[in-house]
């Protein structure tokens, strides 16, 4: 059984941990959100569609982002044109064929807790598709191909990575749907 002491100790150095989160959101991760929302509601309105993508565990996040995005985070409003993009099984190569959904001016969301061969490959091909390119990146960072939107947290804590980073999706989610289907000044 665990006692009072190490349950009272536990619990007070998970939120010390959470506590953290909102400086690693303070200016710089607030503004990449902001960019990453203008981007997206430029894309929205210039009829494109958004992909997203989770590398290994981040697939369910990327999952709960689509949907958000689909059912409305805030709200009841239209369906938004954004899909999931299943990432190849173990990590492997992709094929061509999978890019075939997307459009040039297209944008695409991948979510990872590091830099990987097959996100440099996945950023490589979007840019030569000419999809606009959106990166939510823990340590380490990405070494060659840089999106032309990086969310780069330095945290090797992957739990803390992906609350962080569905976190920063319900933001992006939150101010792309209040400005696309409200005056903008209507937040719940």
């Amino acid at each position: 059984m665990i006692n009072q002491e190490f349950k009272r100790g536990f619990i007070l150095s998970q939120l010390l941990d959470l506590s953290k989160l909102p400086i690693l959101l303070s200016a710089d991760g607030l503004d990449i959100a902001l960019e990453i929302a203008a981007k997206i509601i430029e894309l929205f309105q210039t009829q494109k569609k958004l992909f997203i993508c989770g590398i290994d565990k981040f697939q369910n996040i990327a999952r709960d982002l689509v949907d958000d995005f689909h059912s409305g985070l805030l709200m009841n409003r239209p369906l938004l044109p954004v899909e999931l993009f299943e990432p190849p099984v173990n990590n492997k190569s992709l094929s061509s064929s999978e890019w075939d959904k997307g459009k040039e001016g297209d944008g695409f969301l991948i979510i990872s807790g590091e830099s990987s061969k097959l996100i440099e490959e996945i950023i490589k091909i979007a840019k030569e598709k000419k999809f606009y390119t959106f990166v939510f990146c823990g340590y380490p960072p990405l070494k060659t191909n840089q999106p032309d939107y990086l969310f780069y947290i330095p945290l090797l804590n992957r739990p803390r990575l992906e609350e962080l980073f569905l976190m920063l999706g319900h933001v992006i989610c939150t101010l792309v749907e209040s400005t696309l289907y409200s005056d903008g000044n209507s937040f719940c």
